[in-house]
């Protein structure tokens, strides 16, 4: 193994790590299908949802006519389940979509001022 910054272990290690935090009304949402996850940015302007953001089905088609990788006429033509794959393909998830590539968590907690938060996230291994 290579040091490549001094005083910091670092391996050629696969695994991956992500932690969401957000309203258990928005958790609420996407695991009920009503909105998707912009999971990760692939081929689009970030600026039209932000990563970690959700949105509807609506708006993340929406978003995919800003990507030059898209043809939307397909788009606006394919049935559900090709739809969300592709949209899939473009970084938007379904609640439903987790834990298929890597082992997934979650917990909820009430702030101070009694809000209702939930963190979750997904880890582990690409094979």
């Amino acid at each position: 193994m290579r040091t490549i910054r001094r005083g910091v272990f670092e391996t050629n290690s696969s695994s991956t790590h992500s932690l969401t935090m957000c309203m258990k009304s928005d958790f609420d949402r996407w695991v009920s299908g009503e909105v998707l996850l912009m999971d990760e940015v692939r081929g689009m302007n970030e600026e039209y949802i932000p990563q970690g953001q959700f949105c509807t089905k609506k708006e993340a088609i929406e978003c995919c006519k800003h990507s030059r990788y898209v043809d939307l006429d397909r788009l606006n033509s394919i049935d559900d389940g090709r739809l969300y794959k592709e949209l899939r393909e473009h970084g938007f998830k379904r609640f439903e979509d987790v834990g298929s590539d890597l082992e997934y968590f979650d917990g909820c907690f009430t702030t101070p001022s009694g809000e209702k938060v939930v963190a979750f996230g997904e880890f582990g291994d690409y094979d």
